[in-house]
Formats: structure tokens, sequence, C-alpha cells
């Protein structure tokens, strides 16, 4: 034991010759310092002894130094920093300090052990070094590499080599500089490592990694000297990647979608120019599909917009899972994406991958414990063949897709030079049209419903006529679907409303009794949320009472999203509006909305009426539905009535009351007034009367 005493106090001695020792109590009171700690700061044992460490206090670190400090040894665990010091003449030195904590025999901390080395040379020698550097063009230098170079290894080569040509003489700059990956360094320079200098690589004030400087050749220089210069670059790579970052996310913003991260139309197109060089120059082809969802509206409307806005992106990760990695996926706005199928050997390629598309967009999209079902239009131009330029190949694609479109949906359409016509005539009547709806080309026609067996007029369904310049009388079949692609519907059907009103208002102030006039409705009609305002102001400019407006739906707009359906038909209904459902039969057949929604009249569509004399299921189903009505209340017309064998078998179903050429094809306003004036006596001539 003895031994074992004198050894550890020629060891306590060894230590002391070489550190500056001291204790202190728990609030920092030095109770003990060595006579290496006197001889370095300067003060007498006497003079330290009840004093604390604030004594020595330089200014050089900040507050937040000290509060790290006491809150790292008041958690009981070491602390180990370099501190600046100012002795008691006044001269700074620098000490290597480590804080140990001293617990008592309850375990408690009462005390702490300071064991400090002196560094002052080495850190003034740092320091003239840093000094050094930074009165060099090194930093700006670095900075200026930061500032212009967007590749990290770059920046890192040039850094090294800067600052040993501020060190060294000119002919080192050409050494040999390794940018060492994971791997290396683990297996091969560990112990280069060990002798070389690190700090820490902040990013937005999280440590995201280390910046190390080493040399392979040992006595190249003395790292240690530079390890100030090594933490300001450290600081500088930092915020250049902060600023990287930044400049990367607002470039992805401007060349990426925001919601699915595909490339958009700006990327897309950048994209194509890239890929119309390639193959230009190899003499390949390219696909462009045209994607465009079906039922998706429906659902965006139904489900909400979170749900749309995840089908979206499902949607998305299978059409990447359709491409190849060289291919192009892009979302070219709301429902619609493009894919660009690079150096393809025949167009019967992109036929594959079209259809693999439509299989995997086929299948139910599970969101939100539903199933939901959409399915895909797409359009299919090839280059060169279809067009040399990106604009015209879209444009090509996008034809392709409506035709698919209109071929049924789930499908997919090359774009041929046919097509192209028929777009273009298109595109020639949407123009058209919106000069008929500002020239006064529009017109009203209408068509009597009578009921039987007084030939007691009931009412006039509005029916709407262009009258073309060039290709006179145009039919609603002709433009409607083409008015709702324009986005013109809407005010066509405004401009419906009002003129019908209007003429029936001028009705009224002749004398022509008119009982009411029914409008059909469009389902984008129907679903406009100004559609209640612009009626009501119609209605009070005119002075028509709502009774005398019917208006006419499908079956499908009143399943589509029943809270918005119900509110809609409540106001109509408030204003005394009638509602009629046209094409009855036709629709979704789900009889619930009849009590729901209370509707006034059904329409028997005439492709039951058309073959009933020859059909006898088609007189059954009109039996039927005759029956269901009258017991709920709702009057039922059968329109499409053409021949007295039509109208008899109706009216032993149970109909008294029809639309239809047999009484009165659709007339105009001057015809029509004719017609009803003389109604009696041309509808006799025409009706066997039944005994």
């Amino acid at each position: 034991m003895k031994t074992l005493a004198r050894e550890l106090e020629a060891y306590i001695n060894a230590i002391g010759k070489l550190a500056l020792i001291s204790i202190a109590d728990r609030s920092g009171k030095i109770l003990h310092a060595n006579e290496k700690f006197c001889e370095i700061s300067g003060y007498s044992k006497e003079e330290l002894i009840g004093q604390d460490h604030r004594i020595l206090n330089s200014g050089y670190h900040s507050k937040t130094f000290f509060v790290d400090m006491w809150s790292t040894i008041a958690k009981g665990q070491i602390w180990h920093k370099e501190i600046c010091n100012r002795n008691k003449n006044g001269k700074l030195y620098w000490v290597d300090s480590t804080i140990v904590p001293l617990k008592n025999e309850r375990g408690l901390i009462d005390r702490y052990l300071s064991v400090r080395v002196d560094i002052t040379e080495r850190k003034q020698q740092a320091l003239q070094m840093d000094k050094k550097l930074k009165e060099s063009n090194c930093l700006h230098l670095i900075r200026q590499d930061l500032a212009t170079q967007s590749n990290l290894e770059i920046i890192l080569n040039h850094m090294v080599r800067h600052i040993i040509g501020a060190i060294h003489k000119p002919k080192f700059v050409a050494t040999r500089i390794e940018l060492l990956d994971t791997v290396a360094t683990s297996e091969n320079y560990t112990d280069t490592l060990n002798n070389g200098i690190s700090t820490k690589i902040f990013i937005d004030e999280k440590a995201c990694g280390q910046l190390q400087l080493f040399s392979l050749k040992r006595d190249f220089f003395d790292l240690t000297k530079v390890q100030d210069f090594i933490e300001t670059i450290a600081y500088e790579l930092g915020k250049w990647h902060e600023r990287k970052e930044a400049e990367d996310r607002i470039l992805k913003m401007a060349t990426h979608d925001a919601l699915t991260q595909l490339p958009n139309r700006h990327l897309l197109q950048d994209r194509l120019e890239q890929a119309l060089a390639l193959d230009n120059r190899l003499h390949s082809k390219m696909a462009v599909l045209f994607i465009d969802l079906d039922h998706f509206k429906t659902i965006n409307d139904t489900e909400g917009h979170e749900v749309g806005d995840k089908l979206l992106k499902e949607t998305a990760n299978r059409l990447l899972q359709c491409i190849r990695q060289e291919d192009t996926v892009a979302r070219q706005g709301g429902d619609e994406f493009i894919v660009v199928l690079n150096q393809i050997k025949a167009p019967l390629d992109a036929g594959f991958v079209a259809q693999k598309i439509l299989n995997a967009l086929i299948q139910p999209f599970f969101i939100q414990n539903k199933a939901l079902y959409i399915g895909c239009s797409i359009g299919i131009s090839i280059f060169p063949e279809d067009g040399k330029n990106a604009s015209v190949l879209l444009k090509h694609s996008d034809i392709a897709m409506y035709h698919a479109k209109e071929s049924g949906r789930n499908n997919f359409k090359f774009f041929t030079q046919e097509l192209n016509i028929s777009a273009c005539k298109q595109q020639i009547l949407k123009k058209e049209l919106y000069d008929a709806l500002h020239q006064s080309q529009l017109a009203l026609y209408f068509q009597p419903v009578f009921s039987m067996p007084n030939y007691e007029l009931k009412c006039l369904e509005v029916l709407l006529r262009w009258n073309h310049p060039d290709k006179k009388l145009v039919m609603p079949q002709q433009f409607i679907c083409l008015a709702e692609d324009a986005g013109m519907i809407i005010p066509i059907g405004e401009w419906v409303i009002e003129a019908a009103c209007k003429q029936l208002k001028a009705w009224q102030e002749y004398g022509i009794d008119i009982p009411q006039i029914a409008i059909n409705l469009s389902a984008k009609q129907f679903k406009d949320d100004s559609l209640i305002k612009k009626i009501s102001e119609v209605l009070a400019e005119t002075g028509i009472s709502g009774q005398q407006i019917a208006l006419e739906i499908t079956e499908s707009i009143l399943i589509d999203d029943f809270g918005i359906v119900e509110k809609t038909l409540k106001q109509l209904k408030a204003m005394g509006i009638k509602l009629s459902i046209d094409d009855f039969g036709t629709g979704y057949s789900n009889f619930s909305y009849l009590k729901r929604f209370q509707i006034d009249t059904l329409k028997i569509d005439r492709s039951f009426v058309r073959d009933i004399s020859t059909n006898s299921s088609d007189l059954a189903i009109i039996t039927a539905m005759v029956a269901m009505a009258k017991n709920l209340g709702i009057d039922i017309i059968a329109e499409g009535v053409e021949t007295q064998d039509q109208l008899e078998l109706l009216r032993q179903s149970g109909c008294y009351q029809f639309q239809g050429y047999f009484f009165c094809e659709p007339l105009p306003v001057n015809n029509l007034e004719q017609f009803l004036e003389n109604r009696i006596s041309q509808l006799s001539k025409k009706i066997v009367r039944m005994n």
C-alpha cells in the first residue's frame, strides 16, 4: 500500500508540473490551486483561494459559452474546451481545460476538479496562421468558389489548394489532393485521420457533417495551426449548403408540380426539346401520350379535394411504373398528364405503353377506405410523322385524346390527319358559336305539351336553335357538346332563361295564355354557383312567377352529389319553380330521389315510346312508370309521340299528357302563335276520337 501511495504521489506531482490544477466548490469558489496554476495565472494561492474563476475572465468568450459549461458539469458530465484567460498582469493565455464533477458519499456533486494545460504558444501560432490566411486572398477565393460552384468536390479541392497556396510556396499548389469517401477513410486512412483536424458543419443550426483536413505527408505542415480557419470554412460551407438547398427548392418549384412532384409543363417543354434534338440526330422515333383522367372531376367534387389530391399523386406513381427510366411523365395541369417515350422503334411501342397505362389506371384506387375508379383516355402523336416540334406534337396528341374520349373513354387513339381536319372544323365552329351568342343568331323554338282528351295546352318546352349564316338551321345536338367544351354553356344557358322569360312576359301582355314554360338545364348549369341568383334576377326583371317555370334536368344530375343537389333544388322550390326529370328511365334508375327531392314531373324517354307498338316490353315498362308516378303524386309526360297508334297505347297505359311531332313540331314564336290559335281544329283532323 505504501508503494502504491508513493507511486500515486509521484504521478500527481508529475501532472502538477505540466498541468494547472484547481478544485472549486459548487458555487465556483476556488478551494485549491497548484503551483503551476499560480505560475501561469500570476496569482498567489492566498489571492486565489476564496475567489471564483471569473477573476481570470478575459472577456474573449460569450455568456453562452459559460452557460454551456455550467449546464454540462451541473448534470455530472465532464466538460472539455479551450479557454482564453487573462493573468494578473493583464496578459492573455490559453488553456486546454477539462472540468470533472466530484461527488460526496451521498452521490451529490459538491466540488469540481479542473485540469488545464497551457496551449498559449500553439494557440498564438494558430491565430497568427489564421490571421495570415484571412489577410491573404485565400478566404476570398474560397468564398468565390462557394458563390459560383455547385459541385462540392470541386469546392473542397479548390479550398485545400487555396489554403496550401497561402501557407507554402506556390510550387506546393500543384500537390495532389484526394477527396476520400467513407469506405476509403475507414479502411485505409484511419491513422492519418487521427492525426488530422476536423470541425462540424452546421446546416440550419444542426450538425450535419464534418470537414476533415489531413496530410498523407506528416511533416507537410502543422494542421493544428489552421484549426480556426478550418472552422471558418466549415461555417461558410454550411451556409453554402443552406443556400444551395434553397436554390434547389426554388428551382424545383419552378420546374416541378407541387402536388405530384412530376415535371411541370415548363420542364416538360425542355425535356421534349432535348428528346427531339436527340431523336432527330439519331433518326429515331419518339411518342407523346396525352392522358386525360376519366371521371376524376366527379370524384373530386363528391369526395373532396383532399381525396382528389391523393388520387392524382397515386396516379402519378402508377404512371411512373409504366415507363422506362429514360422516359418522362409530366403533369400538364388539372387531371391531364403527358408521357414522352424516347427512341421507340415503331408506333406500336407507344400503343403497348398506352395499353399498359390503361390497365394500371382501371384498377381501383383505395383512398380513405374507399375503392375509387377512374380510367383514362389517351391520345398519341409520333415524331416525326405527326409533327417535328414540341407544340405540334402536344397539340396533335391532345386532338387524338379527345377522339379517344368521344369514342367511349378508357381507350387510346393515334393522331391522324382526318382527326386534325375535324379538330380544325371544331375550332372554327367554336368561334362561330361565340359570334352566334353575341350576334343574335341563337333562337328559341317551342314545342307544346298537351293533355288529353281536351287538347289542353299544359306547357311549352323551350328548345334552342342556331340560325347559322351558312349552314342555315343548326340543331342543338350539333353544338351543345361544343358549347360545353368551349366553356360557353353557362352564358348560352343564361341567355335561354332570360329570353324565354321575356317571351313568356310578352305573351302575357298580348293576352296569350301560356300556363308554363319548361327550360332544359345541363349538368354544368345546374352546378353553377350563379344559377339561383340569375333566375331570381330574371324573375324579378320580367315579373314572371316561379310557378310558371319548370326546369328539366336528367337523372344523372340528381345522383352526382346529394348535398349540393338537395340545397339547389330546395332554393328552386322556394321560388315556386317546378322540377321535371327529362329522359326518364334511361339514367341510373335510383328511384329514391323521386321521394327525396319532391319531383313534380317525369318525362318518359322517346326510346320507350318509339317501339311501343311492336315491343310489348316497352309498353310494360311505360305502364309501370305511369302507375308508379300516379302513386307518388307525380305528373307524367310521354315525349316523342309521332303516331296515333303510339298515342292510343299510351292512353291505355294511363298516360294523358303528350309531346311530339304527332301534335306539333318545335316552332319559332310566330309559327307557334298561329298554331295555338288554330290548334283545336288542326288536332281534331289528326286525332280519331275514341268512343
